[in-house]
């Protein structure tokens, strides 16, 4: 009875969760590869609702993600944890009624851009739209990042230093240890699943042109973990310096890039151009049933944010 009432009171567009809950099961191996253990239980609440609209899922337990990936970090007190949980709480009430119609609107932009074929403006306005809504959202948040911080103990900061660097499923450091061939494999493995994501299944021709396009570059890889590691090593500090955090997590808000590294910054744009001509090539061999797919794909985006902005 438990279990029931709690899908009960989560709906999804006015679908109730526990509609969904038998296609859980053909999901679950799928599940596990991705989540450790110790977050089944958690998950596999957030997937009892798979065959549903998987963007309302996470939507409707947002609040509960990012709590939760906030403490596999922080290991907060009770009262920490009850004080993060009401300000989560309150900030997807803003952003529901405040962002997502925001979004909706950038996506039916993206939408008519795409259908006229993308082009280096489409990109740069993508990328643009893209900052201002991100930049948006952290200064919204930035009180309550703040207050949060502002009570983080000594013996806090030293269980996320050891946690940062005892990160489970770091794909990052496992391409650092990749020979050329095997890192070419990864990468191309990736960029593959996230293109067919978004256009559906590629063909072999199609899979052999980005083979063509993409080259693995070890040096890129230890640039961004060496880049990473400072961005640790200043986060620890900021959680030290209790009496300059509100000016520091304002700064690295709105100037993350004086944060990296000289090597990072320095080669950043020219791996941005490399990848934004690989999206316009890709877009040239597009097929119309991988553009219709795509269409299709943000109108679902589209309907599922607007359902969302209408939920109370």
């Amino acid at each position: 009875m438990f279990w029931h009432n709690f899908f009960a009171h989560k709906t999804l567009g006015g679908q109730s969760i526990n509609s969904c809950v038998p296609n859980f099961i053909k999901k679950w191996t799928h599940l596990c590869s991705y989540f450790s253990n110790k977050k089944i239980l958690f998950i596999f609440i957030i997937y009892f609702s798979i065959s549903c609209s998987t963007t309302k899922v996470f939507y409707n337990y947002a609040d509960l993600l990012l709590l939760n990936w906030i403490e596999s970090y922080l290991e907060l007190s009770k009262k920490q944890s009850s004080d993060l949980n009401i300000k989560i709480e309150n900030f997807f009430i803003w952003h529901r009624k405040s962002e997502l119609p925001k979004i909706v609107i950038f996506l039916e932009e993206l939408k008519t851009r795409y259908g006229n074929g993308i082009d280096k403006q489409d990109i740069y306005w993508i990328r643009s739209e893209s900052k201002i809504i991100w930049k948006r959202t952290l200064y919204y948040a930035e009180k309550d990042i703040v207050s949060l911080l502002l009570t983080i103990t000594d013996s806090q900061v030293l269980q996320t230093k050891e946690k940062l660097a005892n990160k489970e499923d770091d794909w990052l450091l496992e391409q650092s240890i990749m020979s050329s061939d095997e890192l070419r494999d990864h990468i191309l493995g990736r960029t593959y699943k996230f293109v067919e994501e978004f256009l559906g299944p590629l063909e072999p021709i199609q899979k052999q042109q980005i083979k063509k396009w993409i080259e693995p570059d070890p040096n890129w890889v230890a640039m961004r973990l060496s880049n990473r590691e400072k961005f640790q090593d200043y986060l620890i500090e900021l959680l030290k310096s209790k009496e300059t955090l509100n000016k520091n997590i304002h700064s690295w808000i709105s100037y993350p890039e004086s944060h990296w590294t000289d090597e990072f910054k320095n080669i950043i744009e020219a791996k941005r151009q490399e990848w934004e001509a690989i999206t316009i090539m890709m877009d040239t061999i597009s097929l119309p049933r991988q553009r219709k797919h795509f269409l299709d794909k943000l109108d679902e985006y589209i309907e599922d944010f607007n359902d969302l902005a209408d939920i109370s």
